[in-house]
């Protein structure tokens, strides 16, 4: 039997490449209500990193509307409704809104067993139950502006009124439930797939340039400011976006927390930690 020459095994070593380069999809979770959305400029880095079809935006409110969109020629899959009916739910209904969702892009619309995860604020809390609820099937997990140690603006109900209707996604993100419930029922990283790990990343508004989707991140700034004394990106206190058992990767120095899902140079920094 002839043994295998130079060509066959470069050939051997290329498909082998390629099938790992395949091996994982990326999959985009939203914060609160979803409103702050992903930026095209995001979405394309993410795109330019996975490949055409190999990026999902999954929408935890209750439709499965499957869709698509072509961004500079590359095509971004979505599952549900990219309004603000969306987040509004516990993290335990968005958690599996979220199984339907992928075990449904899977079936049908090419999702591969095992993805990787960029999630942004709320959305971070949701994947880390989606890890405990589906071991094994999530391979990197990077988080923007994650509370990780809960928000005190949940407490505040000038803030809250920004986000009529989202009670039960709320009360999910008290610092007293989310360190001292969550945390200790889902610790990080979880049961990951091959050795996957959690990455976070953090802002840090100015407050005079701090809006947001309708001024909710001024309000926060000056609520965590003057009330409860801490730098924040608008929403999320500094350091309460970092937790044991995570990698924390850097902090984008005058972004706030909508900055975190539009900013191109945030995608970039992100997909450094999970490559296809």
């Amino acid at each position: 039997m002839k043994k295998p020459g130079i060509i066959t095994i470069a050939v051997l070593i290329i498909l082998g490449m390629a099938g790992y380069a395949a091996a994982y999809d990326l999959v985009l979770v939203h914060g609160l209500t979803n409103k702050h959305q992903w930026s095209d400029s995001f979405l394309d880095k993410c795109l330019q990193t996975y490949g055409s079809g190999n990026v999902y935006a999954i929408y935890t409110d209750n439709s499965t509307n499957v869709w698509t969109r072509t961004i500079n020629g590359r095509t971004m899959r979505y599952c549900g409704l990219n309004d603000y009916s969306s987040g509004d739910d516990s993290v335990a209904t968005q958690a599996q809104l979220m199984r339907t969702k992928t075990q449904l892009l899977q079936q049908s619309h090419g999702l591969s067993t095992k993805f990787k995860i960029i999630a942004h604020s709320m959305g971070g809390l949701v994947s880390r139950r989606y890890i405990y609820n589906n071991p094994s099937t999530v391979a990197g997990l990077v988080t923007l502006g994650t509370p990780h140690k809960g928000s005190p603006l949940a407490y505040a109900g000038d803030w809250v009124d920004f986000f009529i209707g989202a009670d039960a996604a709320v009360e999910n993100l008290k610092p007293s439930w989310v360190t001292g419930t969550f945390n200790v029922q889902y610790p990080c990283p979880g049961p990951m797939a091959d050795s996957g790990k959690i990455y976070t990343i953090g802002g840090d508004g100015d407050g005079w340039d701090c809006w947001g989707w309708g001024g909710e991140l001024q309000v926060g700034w000056d609520i965590l400011t003057m009330v409860y004394w801490t730098d924040s990106d608008g929403a999320v206190p500094r350091d309460a976006d970092i937790i044991s058992g995570t990698t924390f990767i850097t902090r984008f120095w005058s972004y706030d927390h909508m900055e975190l899902v539009t900013k191109s140079d945030v995608a970039t920094k992100a997909l450094q930690y999970v490559t296809p």
